[in-house]
């Protein structure tokens, strides 16, 4: 900040001292947009918040939400602002990432929260969960916009339809990988049937997974195509690299089962970037030339 926002910041904070939180928000909204850090953004929050702004306060949070990360007092405030923007899952979420010894009394507040809700919302909760039911019959886009709103689903709510969905053969995978995420971020323990890509169903209990970068096949997969083609084709590199996100994200939950073998998936991944006749002999061909399929699909669409 230049000395002109610094005097602008000093005199919101004694604002927000006289709790006058509106004046605040108004002073800390003109330096969020000037000089934009952490520390604006929390103290805007909290005034907008105070002031009982919570849609507003809501938009600044999401932008910036690792900010209220670092104290316990911040993240209450964090997922009590969640909760007054009925964003039941997404709190959930937030609080999988924080400390351990807080979590508890932060998910006891979810909770609260969420049975408050269950009477207070109930017919909206009923038409957001029957939307969310229903994704399978939408166009993909349709199926992202509905799956965001069902944040704002209590989590039983929203363990229902998920159950459903997982199961409904119109889900696009892409979206049963991002539901599962949730759910695993939202610590369910619970064995859940999915109708996977393959058309078989594989039982899944969401607590039990890992998030997709912290499983050592994912590490060697990227690792053996950083060393083939990272300093030695660069351009094919980016392509690869983004196949290979893509790939990775519609097969999760179940990279580790199908990815047996880092170094023939890369060997066949990198002959299809390349161009090169793919060697037919190599057994993860099927199952790549399969995800290839949803993914030029995913293109045209867009």
């Amino acid at each position: 900040m230049d000395k002109g926002q610094s005097e602008k910041y000093q005199q919101a904070l004694q604002l927000m001292a006289e709790e006058k939180w509106l004046d605040s928000a108004v002073i800390l909204e003109d330096l969020i947009n000037e000089s934009p850090n952490d520390d604006v953004n929390r103290h805007l929050v909290r005034a907008l918040y105070e002031a009982k702004q919570y849609q507003r306060a809501f938009v600044y949070f999401v932008e910036q939400p690792l900010a209220f990360t670092e104290t316990y007092s911040e993240a209450c405030l964090g997922v009590q602002l969640m909760l007054h923007n009925q964003s039941y899952m997404a709190a959930r979420q937030f609080i999988v990432e924080l400390p351990t010894a807080w979590q508890g009394p932060l998910r006891r507040d979810v909770s609260e929260a969420e049975m408050a809700a269950d009477q207070k919302y109930r017919v909206t909760i009923q038409t957001l969960l029957r939307s969310f039911y229903h994704l399978g019959d939408c166009s993909l886009s349709e199926q992202q916009e509905r799956l965001s709103e069902a944040q704002q689903l209590p989590l039983n709510d929203y363990l229902t339809g998920a159950q459903f969905l997982l199961r409904d053969p119109f889900t696009h995978e892409l979206i049963k990988a991002s539901i599962i995420d949730t759910l695993r971020q939202a610590t369910v323990n619970k064995e859940l049937t999915l109708q996977w890509i393959d058309k078989q169903d594989y039982q899944i209990n969401p607590s039990q997974l890992q998030a997709i970068d912290d499983l050592p096949v994912v590490k060697e997969l990227r690792q053996e195509l950083n060393r083939r083609l990272g300093s030695k084709n660069p351009t094919q590199f980016q392509l690869a690299s983004q196949e290979l996100q893509l790939q990775l994200m519609l097969l999760y939950p179940l990279i580790e089962e199908k990815v047996t073998s880092p170094g023939e998936w890369i060997d066949y991944l990198i002959d299809k970037i390349s161009g090169k006749k793919e060697d037919k002999k190599n057994p993860v061909g099927p199952l790549q030339d399969t995800l290839t399929e949803i993914i030029d699909d995913l293109s045209e669409k867009h």
